[in-house]
């Protein structure tokens, strides 16, 4: 009885995780779960003994395996456009559309708020995909910001910023971006990208340039 349902268990285990990774918006986030559901589909078609299940799966996985390498080589061509050259028309456009979003990452952020800062335009391959907007005050930027649309939200867009752009941010005379985790995934992207805990303040990070 109790392999049985440790059978079921598996099979139930295996469609929630595909239907997770259905509700996914980014692609990338989409292919790794798809791909553990599959795996995990297979073993389970494998200990019964049923046959289609397991080959269907496996072309599932390899499937997905095949798009996560292509994403990985796949050249992202990256820009920061200063939304002051741009105008605050197209900057508000961009903020009414995704004001939801945004809310969710800066908790009563406002378009003033925007117009008054360093806001940038995020291009990835000529498209608009993100938001980078601090306050300077000397050597020290406070982060009001750093939004990406939900499919882009890969490791890539960070390592622009914060690494391939450090030198452009240092030449403007910053030496450290401050920034507070508003939302739970904001602690673990500012960690891989290079930020440490501020002992100062709670949820807060500093990344030295």
């Amino acid at each position: 009885m109790s392999w049985n349902w440790l059978l079921e268990a598996m099979g139930y285990t295996a469609s929630v995780i595909i239907l997770v990774s259905m509700l996914m918006t980014n692609v990338y986030r989409l292919r790794q779960i798809n791909l553990v559901g599959a795996l995990l589909f297979a073993l389970y078609g494998y200990i019964i003994q049923a046959w289609p299940v397991v080959a269907m799966n496996l072309m599932i996985a390899m499937v997905d395996i095949w798009i996560l390498l292509q994403m990985m080589r796949y050249y992202a061509y990256f820009d920061l456009a200063p939304a002051s050259s741009i105008g605050t028309d197209y900057l508000r456009r961009f903020f009414l559309f995704h004001e939801r979003e945004l809310m969710k990452y800066s908790p009563g952020l406002t378009f003033d708020e925007l117009v008054e800062a360093q806001t940038n335009i995020l291009f990835r391959n000529m498209q608009p995909v993100g938001l980078f907007s601090y306050r300077q005050n000397g050597e020290d930027a406070e982060i009001l910001i750093d939004f990406l649309i939900a499919q882009y939200r890969d490791n890539k867009a960070g390592r622009y910023l914060y690494k391939t752009k450090r030198m452009y941010f240092k030449e403007l005379g910053i030496k450290q971006f401050r920034a507070t985790a508003q939302h739970p995934t904001q602690s673990k992207y500012f960690l891989r990208n290079g930020f440490v805990r501020d002992g100062e303040r709670p949820d807060g990070f500093v990344n030295e340039l």
